[in-house]
């Protein structure tokens, strides 16, 4: 049953909407390298309910970020040229408490790269969307 729930992100998503509130939908920002995982997270992201965009890495992200409201980030964390620590760093340092998720198929502990701050979740690769929708859902205070 575990292997019903989890998701190999190159294969694709089909899922339901979790009802998330329409009128005032969530912005969620998602920057990853893999072409692949961005537009599968951003699939399923969105399938919660929120407006996302997406960037293919670090500086992109930021410049969004900078442009834009968002009630989350989610990042890779090993990325070229800008890590996703690097990004969460800058984040920091542009809005405090923004939170973040960072998703990694590296060996990460959570305490690793200083991950155990407020507002921030780790969620391994492949996602367990229901991990991802707890994550998600514990840094916002729910989804709807």
């Amino acid at each position: 049953m575990a292997s019903a729930l989890r998701y190999r992100l190159a294969e694709g998503v089909c899922m339901d909407a979790t009802g998330a509130n329409r009128n005032h939908p969530k912005r969620a920002l998602l920057i990853d390298d893999d072409k692949g995982v961005r537009n599968a997270l951003h699939d399923v992201v969105t399938s919660f309910g929120f407006v996302t965009d997406a960037a293919a890495n670090g500086p992109e992200g930021l410049a969004l970020f900078e442009k834009n409201p968002y009630d989350v980030v989610l990042t890779d964390l090993l990325m070229p040229g800008m890590t996703g620590w690097e990004v969460l760093q800058a984040l920091r340092r542009l809005d405090p408490k923004i939170p973040v998720v960072i998703v990694t198929g590296a060996s990460v502990w959570a305490d690793d790269y200083g991950i155990l701050q407020p507002a921030v979740a780790l969620v391994r690769k492949p996602v367990d969307m229901r991990v991802l929708e707890t994550a998600l859902s514990r840094l916002l205070g729910g989804l709807a």
